[in-house]
């Protein structure tokens, strides 16, 4: 951005609240600065300057690339890899690294940069079975913060909040980009990756605030077979095939043949949000009547029927089918520029039809059409597409 452009200033810090923090009650809310409402925008330049001394100083603070290489913070010394334990692992809907305290995350991105790798062991008392002990994912995070409602699907924060030994847990979040499922019938456990950091005397204080890997428990992860999963919030992984972590965590070359694993993820760009709907005997589907209401799936990429085409080459033949019922194109709406734009309006439709029809899981509802329908107007209307 050109500095001697009128207004690049302010122009630069609104577009990194947006990016970096989803707006300036989130950008406020990280920095400890009390205004809100009204008062935010005339206060944040001030606010600035006070916190890192110039404009251009809190420019570069922020500038870091998120999506830093794995294989880089596994490899940097001290390792940017970090430790701590889950009740299981399901980024898909838990997209963040918690903390109970502002003390814990305050430490916790002191220590780290933006882009750390944080390795997940199964609780040895409240993960599955199969999972207690053991390596069960690795996440990449941001240093994005935020409360954790705003990084988590709708349906799995209800659960957590219902849960008395939850509700008041790991409420202050920092944002994932990236993650890694461990393949279950490799699941190492957390001795054999970690034998200098963990143990069971340090077991609290690694599932409180987490605690870095040694040069070696790091590089074991290359070792590890991988396979990378969506996170939500961010762009869904769609594909992807088990291979090592040294494989995964290093960055394609360039020349005429690929030599990347396969993993089907989007570009970043101009999205579509979508709904797509299960045709079929929906009733015999679902094991109940659906007295009227439609499976359906909500979604957003740059293609729905071509990702409604690859949901149905994921079925065998037979009389159900997806459908798109309704996208930004077959309305003649322009696309929504960012993907970050859509996965706000995607958000907003699945919160909608969790507080007013039936989830199925994730991106799954069954819901009465005119509820589809009114989610789908509000969100595209509030974000004036």
């Amino acid at each position: 951005m050109e500095t001697c452009t009128p207004g690049w200033d302010a122009k630069a810090i609104n577009s990194i609240a947006e990016e970096r923090f989803g707006g300036f009650l989130g950008l406020f809310e990280a920095e400890g600065w009390p205004e809100r409402g009204r008062a935010m925008m005339p206060a944040v330049g001030r606010r600035v300057v006070q916190g890192y001394g110039t404009v251009q100083d809190f420019i570069t603070a922020h500038s870091l690339r998120e999506a830093a290489s794995p294989l880089a913070q596994v490899l940097a010394d001290p390792p940017n890899v970090w430790l701590t334990s889950f009740y299981g692992f399901t980024p898909e809907t838990w997209g963040f690294l918690g903390f109970t305290s502002d003390g814990q995350r305050k430490h916790f991105i002191r220590e780290t940069r933006p882009g750390a790798m944080v390795v997940i062991y199964g609780h040895k008392s409240r993960a599955p079975a199969n999972q207690q002990g053991k390596v069960i994912g690795i996440q990449q995070v941001s240093h994005r913060v935020n409360y954790a409602r705003a990084f988590i699907d709708p349906s799995e924060w209800l659960r957590k909040q219902a849960d008395l030994d939850r509700a008041g847990q790991w409420n202050l979040a920092v944002k994932a980009t990236r993650a890694w499922r461990v393949i279950e019938e490799a699941y190492p456990s957390i001795e054999a990756i970690a034998s200098e950091t963990y143990s069971l005397a340090r077991a609290k204080v690694i599932g409180s605030q987490g605690m870095r890997l040694t040069c070696a428990e790091a590089r074991r992860l290359l070792d590890l077979t991988l396979v990378e999963t969506s996170v939500f919030g961010e762009l869904p992984v769609t594909a992807a095939t088990a291979a090592s972590g040294a494989e995964l965590f290093t960055p394609s070359r360039p020349g005429p043949v690929s030599q990347a694993i396969y993993v089907c993820k989007e570009a970043e760009g101009p999205k579509s949000l979508y709904l797509l709907r299960l045709f079929g005997d929906e009733s015999a589907y679902l094991g109940a009547p659906v007295e009227g209401r439609w499976i359906i799936k909500v979604g957003i990429s740059a293609s729905p029927s071509s990702r409604c085409l690859a949901l149905n080459s994921a079925l065998p033949a037979g009389s159900y089918c997806w459908k798109v019922v309704r996208s930004n194109q077959s309305v003649g709406l322009p696309l929504f520029p960012r993907s970050a734009d859509a996965i706000r309006a995607e958000t907003q439709v699945k919160n909608y039809l969790h507080s007013h029809e039936k989830s199925l899981g994730g991106e799954f509802f069954l819901a009465h059409p005119r509820s589809i329908y009114t989610a789908w107007d509000a969100a595209v209307r509030s974000l004036n597409i």
